[in-house]
């Protein structure tokens, strides 16, 4: 009798385990599935933008570039998917390379430009004269928060402006 309960309540908590394990996954999913979305509306904003013949070529290699960027930092995101393993197992590691802070702020309002204007929302961007050209830091983390936080506010931001400053 003992032992069935001991095995009873060893299988009721690898079941709660499991369930906390599946839980897990389906949030890392829907937090994956977000950050992807981002990118890739701005690669498809762009490329409509791209076909509209009144383009010029000045405005034709912006949209190329913006959507070269997108591309790359949707990339990133997938290979940091593919690096999931290395979180499970605790090796995850941070990278601390030179980027300029003013770049990965150009580079969120070329994700958030086109959302911006099919809401009517003026965007800004305000860097302060004392911000250092380049940092320390994870380039590609920093810009996933960064682009979160504004994506957020642009999203719950019905009227007027969104401003980011630094």
């Amino acid at each position: 009798q003992t032992q069935v309960a001991d095995r009873t309540r060893d299988l009721e908590r690898a079941l709660a385990l499991a369930e906390a394990a599946n839980r897990a996954k389906s949030e890392f999913l829907a937090n994956m599935s977000h950050e992807i979305r981002t990118p890739m509306t701005a690669i498809l904003g762009y490329a409509d933008l791209l076909a509209e013949p009144e383009q010029d070529s000045a405005a034709r290699a912006d949209c190329l570039s913006t959507i070269r960027r997108n591309g790359e930092h949707l990339l990133a995101i997938i290979n940091d998917i593919l690096d999931f393993s290395k979180i499970e197992a605790g090796k995850m590691t941070i990278e601390q390379i030179p980027c300029s802070p003013a770049r990965i702020l150009e580079d969120v309002r070329s994700l958030v430009q086109v959302r911006a204007l099919q809401k009517s929302l003026a965007f800004s961007i305000d860097i302060a004269p004392e911000v250092p050209a380049a940092v320390l830091t994870d380039q590609v983390r920093v810009r996933q928060v960064v682009m979160n936080l504004v994506a957020n506010a642009i999203k719950f931001t019905e009227a007027g402006e969104v401003s980011v400053r630094l």
